[in-house]
């Protein structure tokens, strides 16, 4: 949520603070501050700290940008790219997340490439989950589908499971429809995640939403049972 005008204001001059612990610092902060808006300082801000001198303070405002700032447009995504080639690798794995949770289709392969060394961490599984693409199938299979984030990585990049999901979730929004008829009911999928969620609109609850896929789980797949747990959760 934006911050008022002088908040904002103290929070934009703190980024080019000569300190650079400051800078890091304010990099976590800015994406609270976004606008949303067309030509927004707080963004132009954050855009130009992840090519600060300091190594860390590129680390800190490239994943500011890309993991917690759910915003989107070729400003954003040139300035990622600018950092995929970085000297520092931590400031490049973070742009390669950012553009794979973007799903910007020119992050696959280095998105593959993170995959394939030695050590990848959870973010960068869910990255793929987000990015959801077949070409990264080859290099989650040497994971273990039980360690943390990589079975969502592998159905998600799975044609066959991507498929056998969205019927599941279409199942239970048929079966909410039927259940509870007043509802107004909906399916979408955030640009920013791997999920699909549920959303109801009821006239005492007002709008309510469900991670879907999980909503499934918890019913053992049976998309009725989901529809009775969403009622009960109700």
């Amino acid at each position: 949520m934006a911050t008022d005008a002088p908040q904002t204001s103290a929070l934009i001059a703190r980024a080019a603070a000569q300190d650079p612990d400051i800078r890091a610092e304010v990099s976590s902060e800015l994406p609270g501050a976004l606008s949303g808006e067309a030509g927004d300082p707080v963004l132009a801000a954050l855009v130009r700290l992840t090519s600060d001198e300091e190594a860390y303070v590129r680390e800190q405002a490239t994943f500011a940008l890309g993991q917690l700032a759910e915003v989107d447009g070729p400003d954003i995504r040139a300035a990622l790219w600018r950092r995929v080639d970085d000297t520092d690798p931590e400031t490049r794995e973070e742009a390669v997340r950012g553009l794979a949770v973007r799903r910007d289709p020119g992050s696959v392969a280095l998105l593959a490439a993170l995959l394939d060394e030695p050590t990848a961490y959870v973010q960068t599984f869910n990255a793929a989950a987000v990015l959801g693409d077949p070409g990264l199938l080859p290099s989650l299979n040497k994971y273990d589908p039980a360690d943390p984030g990589v079975g969502e990585a592998l159905a998600a990049c799975d044609p066959a499971a991507r498929e056998r999901r969205d019927a599941a979730a279409c199942a239970l929004l048929e079966a909410v429809c039927a259940l509870l008829p007043e509802a107004g009911a909906a399916l979408y999928a955030s640009r920013f995640e791997a999920n699909l969620t549920l959303l109801l609109i009821t006239p005492g609850r007002g709008e309510v939403t469900w991670d879907a896929d999980a909503l499934l789980v918890r019913a053992g797949g049976d998309a009725r049972r989901a529809a009775q747990l969403a009622a009960g959760d109700l």
